[in-house]
């Protein structure tokens, strides 16, 4: 597969050399790689990452640096006539790692390596990989970046946005988006896809344009991308044909607008942004935007005007008369004259029919807001009246890896030049969060329009964007005490939580009214304090959780009646928030407390801040999504979260069942405790669902044809004895394993199972919970997340 250079001309490698020094200013080779080898027309071997990794041989003579700097300033004083050349030393910049063939990328899931697709040349570039999942041999684009600038963090941001947008796809799925700190690179994992219009128009056809039908087909895929970005507040700002890919087999006449690198909000809190009078010139010559080539601030328009210089480009690939030019001067006075229908040869070929989009769009200024159906129907126009062919597709069967190989070099005007406006320097340090007031012992906190407030009592806890506290109502006396949640408002938005808490709160506590949901908090109140710039939730007062009562007050196990008891409490806690339509998501011990005085009986689910509703509005289970970030603790974490996958009621129940094996079984009822590669704690869990079919298929033969006894039969891959109780919980792990994304569990067979195994066991589910009457007055903080593998992720909302 040939290689695709994205940007300009090569540069020499730093040398600091003099003229009697001319050896060391080699130029790269095949064997002698530099920064900038081109690789062009060469199919990358497997010894790319070894030739990439080599120093650069060119080395700096200190000692003539020292002697020229002496001489010239000796000289400088004593000869003014004569004068010096100064050396001015370039900063080296460190190459990509090259990824051979066959080399494996960890990152959720595991990718190989089969062959690189692009190269790059520049700082600001990306290299590209064909790579296959190794699992299910998925095939993948793999896109590689310099961590330090974060492009593709922007891209995988901006992808998972847009993969909502209804119709048909205008861009590449996203699969994974991750690092490798080691090697200070970034990776995007994404759907595949063939050669971009560019290298088609190069290559596949040999220079030629596109027929006319083809041509105005994929002018409207094109506009509905730019449409649909924009539809997020974002500007493409570098639209041309080699910033659309397209599709591979059955998708191949589809048209993906990809290279995000210089996209930009237009919008900030639903306003327009305002236009910033110097902007850094980043694009290409030959399809930039006037207002690009004149350093000043793109909007939707300039996205537009691109778009027509590249769809006039596809049809006639000589109607841009400036093609090939160098003087700016000129390029900006044909660019002026094509923008009203005045080009050179700019109709020859084109339908004079888009004149009124040159217009429209000539008329435009920074913060207009097009109107996109007047341009699809120009081009619905032109096809009505031609009679076009609207699925024409004139690279079919041509877009392989295979068939783009070789040279695709490009003209000056038409490489990506300049310097990026949104580049974030590798100098620069990361932003100091705000400092959070935190409130003292009789402090007060009032919701905005609230008559009475909130006195503190004490701190009881602190997370990363917000606290807890112990409070009582300010018109009330102290014996009736609650816990205040706050949540700051200058924190990203993907990490505030605590308003999808307050909806499940809400719904929870009008089932409590009537009598059921037992193991549900009390809600309070609800309410914003300006002064602290936060939102808060007043809720039940409750004590430690299960971690919390393990680690700090028990330092011990449960035993076998309260770990059958707290199991029985718990799934009615998960069935409970399943009948009101939401998934927890992340159940685990220090999502459970245990309530206070007469409560201290009763278990209480918390923490609702990954909540998500499975049923749409109509009360219809939701569509399986394809792929979901991982949100969670990997501890508990079902394997469809850990395989990024949308979790059902029977994730839940999974975690919940993993929850119940290490109350029961602290020592080896999750043999992946001690685990930290998620890959190998993956690899466990499904051996703890496997052993247990396995076990209850080997005991049906027992009882069939008198085999041996099974007590020492290892219940997980890692040959850890299980005890024999755990190992009696086995045909409902089979059960919960077998159960479908849309299954409805059966609650009722799982409470039932429970109690009998309890008898069975000869566990008497009366007998007083172990912290009964143990729980001193300590104040309850979350000091038991220091003994979890911490919850982490991004919210996929």
């Amino acid at each position: 597969m040939g290689i695709t250079r994205e940007t300009g001309k090569q540069s020499r490698p730093s040398t600091d050399v003099t003229m009697n020094n001319k050896k060391n200013s080699k130029t790269p080779t095949g064997k002698t790689p530099g920064l900038f080898s081109s690789f062009r027309g060469k199919r990358p071997t497997s010894t790319g990452g070894e030739l990439n990794s080599k120093k650069s041989r060119t080395k700096i003579n200190s000692n003539t640096d020292k002697k020229a700097s002496t001489a010239l300033s000796g000289k400088t004083r004593n000869n003014h006539n004569h004068k010096e050349k100064s050396i001015r030393r370039k900063v080296k910049v460190v190459a990509m790692k090259c990824f051979a063939n066959g080399e494996m990328i960890d990152g959720v899931n595991q990718y190989k390596v089969s062959n690189q697709i692009r190269k790059s040349t520049k700082h600001l570039d990306l290299d590209v990989y064909a790579v296959r999942e190794v699992e299910q041999n998925d095939e993948f684009r793999m896109k590689v970046a310099r961590q330090e600038l974060q492009i593709l963090k922007i891209e995988a941001a901006l992808l998972r946005k847009l993969e909502k947008v209804p119709g048909d796809k205008c861009f590449v799925s996203m699969a994974e988006y991750g690092s490798i700190p080691k090697d200070k690179l970034e990776f995007l994992i994404v759907s595949p896809f063939g050669a971009t219009l560019h290298e088609i128009m190069k290559k596949t056809l040999q220079g030629a344009s596109l027929s006319m039908d083809c041509a105005i087909a994929v002018g409207h895929q094109m506009l509905k991308a730019i449409r649909d970005l924009h539809s997020f507040g974002y500007v493409h700002r570098n639209i041309r044909p080699a910033a659309f890919n397209v599709g591979l087999g059955a998708d191949e006449a589809t048209v993906y607008l990809q290279d995000f690198r210089a996209v930009r909000k237009f919008e900030e809190n639903k306003k327009h942004v305002t236009a910033r009078p110097n902007v850094k010139m980043f694009g290409t010559g030959r399809f930039s935007s006037r207002a690009c080539q004149s350093m000043k601030d793109q909007g939707r328009k300039d996205d537009l005007e691109s778009w027509l210089f590249t769809l006039f480009y596809i049809m006639d690939n000589s109607s841009l008369s400036w093609k090939k030019e160098n003087n700016q001067g000129v390029v900006m006075a044909q660019k002026e004259a094509f923008m009203i229908g005045d080009g050179k040869e700019q109709f020859a070929r084109a339908p004079r029919a888009l004149t009124q989009l040159l217009t429209l769009v000539g008329g435009m200024d920074f913060t207009s807001a097009p109107d996109y159906d007047v341009f699809k129907n120009c081009l619905d126009q032109i096809q009505t009246s031609q009679n076009l062919n609207r699925k024409a597709c004139d690279w079919a069967g041509k877009t392989g890896l295979e068939e783009i190989a070789g040279d695709t070099d490009r003209s000056f005007d038409c490489k990506v030049t300049g310097e990026r406006d949104g580049a974030v320097r590798a100098v620069a340090h990361k932003a100091k969060k705000p400092n959070r007031k935190k409130l003292s012992p009789g402090d007060m906190i009032l919701g905005v329009g609230a008559s009475a407030g909130w006195k503190v009592i004490n701190l009881l806890g602190s997370g990363g964007f917000g606290d807890v506290y112990k409070v009582h109502r300010d018109n009330q006396p102290e014996t009736k005490c609650y816990a205040l949640k706050t949540e700051s408002e200058e924190g990203e938005k993907r990490y505030l939580r605590l308003k999808i808490e307050v909806t499940v709160m809400m719904k929870t506590a009008e089932k409590k009214k009537e009598g059921q949901f037992k193991n549900f908090i009390e809600f309070v109140d609800r309410g914003k304090c300006e002064e602290l710039k936060c939102k808060f939730v007043v809720m039940g007062l409750v004590g430690p959780s299960l971690e919390d009562i393990r680690r700090k007050y028990l330092l011990c196990a449960f035993t076998k009646a309260t770990s059958f008891n707290v199991a029985i409490q718990t799934v009615t806690a998960v069935r409970d928030l399943h009948s009101i339509g939401y998934l927890h998501r992340d159940i685990k011990p220090a999502n459970y407390a245990v309530g206070l005085g007469e409560l201290e009986s009763t278990v209480y689910m918390l923490d609702f801040g990954i909540a998500k509703l499975y049923v749409n509005d109509n009360g219809d289970h939701k569509v399986k999504r394809k792929k979901v970030k991982f949100l969670g603790t990997l501890r508990y974490a079902c394997r469809a979260c850990m395989m990024q996958l949308e979790q059902g009621r029977k994730d839940d129940l999974e975690t919940w069942i993993y929850l119940v094996a290490d109350l029961i079984d602290e020592a080896a009822g999750m043999p992946w405790r001690k685990m930290c590669e998620p890959k190998e704690i993956l690899k466990s869990k499904n051996g703890f669902f496997t052993s247990c079919e396995s076990l209850g298929i080997r005991e049906e033969k027992k009882s069939v044809q008198g085999a041996p006894d099974f007590a020492d039969f290892n219940f997980a891959v890692d040959t850890l004895k299980v005890n024999s109780t755990l190992r009696s919980f086995k045909d409902l792990i089979v059960y919960i394993d077998k159960m479908q994304y849309e299954t409805t569990p059966d609650y009722e067979y799982i409470l039932t199972f429970l109690k009998t195994c309890a008898s069975d066991n000869k566990v008497k589910l009366t007998k007083k919970l172990d912290w009964i009457g143990k729980l001193t007055k300590k104040e309850f903080d979350s000091d038991s997340e220091k003994s979890e593998k911490r919850g982490s992720g991004d919210d996929d909302e």
